[in-house]
């Protein structure tokens, strides 16, 4: 099942990016193309490394080595009064502590896909569409002193949210959508995971429903030159009781040179429905955070629009 559901996530994903381009080269090539059709896109790579090596040393610690992948993309489309947007997050890193002997755990582990599609009402008010898919790659572990635990794989969790409402941009970089309608799947696609009831589903099912109201802000400014700060906060609540869950995410790039940078990102979420295995050894609902400070080379694609 598990192979099925992401074959059909990765074919949607190639399929949808295969008739864009096809898309993208057709008015490339037709000069009658209207000046109000614009495609936009945009991609960043990057890789950051760390390592620290001891040997005989007095002071004690321990030898480290840390890599982590990163991608984010965008591909927009607007002509007149409609607009398509389309990002693609995703992060991968992994860290050895210890010698040569020690395993690698995983240390950040994304995927996070989001597509808007947008009818212009005026200038800052549309009428839209929303969908996400948010996962990960890996199976993920909370470790013991002698064991570790499985607490999440790849699909699961899955999570897919759908919304239709209003967007409304009060200034630049300002987003906010209000969604009376919104739905957001949780999909558990783990035998073990799935028959312990994790993340909020029925124990032995692999897909968890629920159906409400959702707010969606964003905003994105340039501090001061070479340094960007970008927010997303998501809520959602399902009509069958008053629980607010919570996404959200923070982002500041730091722009060195050309292809040196800093990044900085936390990540926070709460859903009473989730059971997290919490610090302190107790299991329950709890509010998750996550930090990543990455120094590393970044190779970026400008955006470009075709006329």
């Amino acid at each position: 099942m598990k192979k099925k559901l992401l074959s059909t996530c990765i074919f949607i994903l190639f399929a949808s990016a295969n008739c864009i381009y096809a898309q993208v080269d057709t008015v490339a090539a037709k000069p009658e193309v209207k000046k109000d059709t614009v495609w936009r896109h945009g991609a960043s790579f990057g890789l950051n490394f760390s390592n620290v090596g001891l040997s005989n040393w007095a002071a004690g610690g321990q030898s480290m080595i840390a890599f982590t992948g990163i991608f984010s993309g965008n591909l927009d489309y607007v002509k007149k009064k409609a607009e398509w947007h389309n990002s693609l997050d995703i992060a991968y890193g992994f860290q050895r502590l210890g010698n040569a002997s020690a395993p690698y755990r995983k240390s950040d582990d994304r995927i996070y896909f989001q597509t808007k599609g947008s009818y212009v009402y005026n200038k800052k008010l549309h009428i839209t569409a929303l969908a996400d898919f948010r996962s990960q790659f890996a199976p993920g572990y909370v470790y013991y002193t002698d064991s570790s635990k499985l607490i999440s794989n790849l699909l699961a969790p899955a999570y897919i949210t759908g919304s239709l409402g209003a967007e409304y941009l009060p200034f630049k970089g300002m987003s906010i959508i209000f969604a009376p309608v919104a739905l957001r799947y949780t999909i558990v696609d783990d035998k073990y995971l799935s028959s312990q009831g994790a993340f909020g589903v029925t124990p032995g099912q692999i897909l968890r429903k629920e159906y409400g109201v959702s707010m969606m802000i964003k905003y994105k400014v340039d501090v001061v030159k070479n340094v960007t700060y970008s927010t997303q906060l998501y809520l959602f609540d399902n009509y069958k009781n008053i629980n607010v869950d919570v996404y959200w995410d923070n982002f500041i790039y730091m722009k060195v040179n050309s292809f040196l940078t800093t990044t900085f990102s936390t990540n926070l979420i709460y859903d009473n429905s989730i059971q997290v295995h919490r610090d302190n050894g107790t299991v329950g609902p709890a509010i998750q955070f996550k930090h990543v400070l990455s120094v590393g080379l970044v190779y970026k694609l400008s955006g470009v629009g075709l006329r």
